[in-house]
């Protein structure tokens, strides 16, 4: 039997995906380390300037207060990713990540990752919790930024250029299931 595909395939407009989508502001308290030390991101400025992973400062374009989203809140717990304290990002945000098995599956000394794809390994977990103040920063680049002393997050810049690997979902798992050895904590999140 054959099938006819004539009418298989119905017309349709096609959707353009924004460039720089929208990345959920971070949780007041966090701490960035800034040119005069280590400052909480709620009294980060526009023109101050912030240490970022290539060594270098760079200057903070926009600095406000956002309304905090109901999106999940990620807790990556103290001394996990190089983390002084408990650090709680928003699902949307990307942790750089760096070391040999980057080089090995990614040909690439770092990348980034997507937070919620973290889920399970060192303690990460989804945290419920009500909607907290949150702050966003915006540079003239994407930057990737030093937070809780140790953690390297992406944040936007004013133009679209992406200049970091980010790995999707899967890519992350297989990552992390090298990192521990094949003794990663089930995504029960997922």
């Amino acid at each position: 039997m054959l099938l006819s595909h004539d009418t298989a395939f119905a017309r349709f407009a096609a959707v353009t995906p924004a460039l720089t989508p929208a990345v959920p502001g971070l949780p007041a308290g966090t701490l960035l380390e800034t040119e005069t030390g280590w400052s909480a991101i709620e009294d980060i400025r526009a023109g101050d300037l912030v240490a970022t992973i290539d060594g270098g400062f760079c200057k903070v374009t926009a600095a406000h207060a956002v309304t905090a989203a109901p999106a999940p809140l990620w807790r990556i717990p103290g001394g996990t990713l190089g983390t002084c304290s408990d650090l709680l990002l928003p699902e949307g945000h990307f942790l750089a990540l760096n070391g040999p098995d980057c080089r090995r599956l990614f040909g690439l000394p770092t990348v980034l990752a997507p937070v919620a794809a973290l889920a399970g390994f060192a303690g990460i977990h989804k945290r419920p919790t009500a909607p907290l103040p949150a702050h966003a920063l915006r540079f003239a680049e994407e930057e990737v930024v030093w937070a809780q002393t140790g953690a390297r997050i992406l944040m936007p810049g004013e133009t679209p250029a992406r200049h970091f690997h980010r790995l999707d979902y899967g890519q992350t798992r297989a990552l992390l299931m090298l990192r521990s050895g094949g003794n990663l904590a089930p995504d029960l999140a997922a």
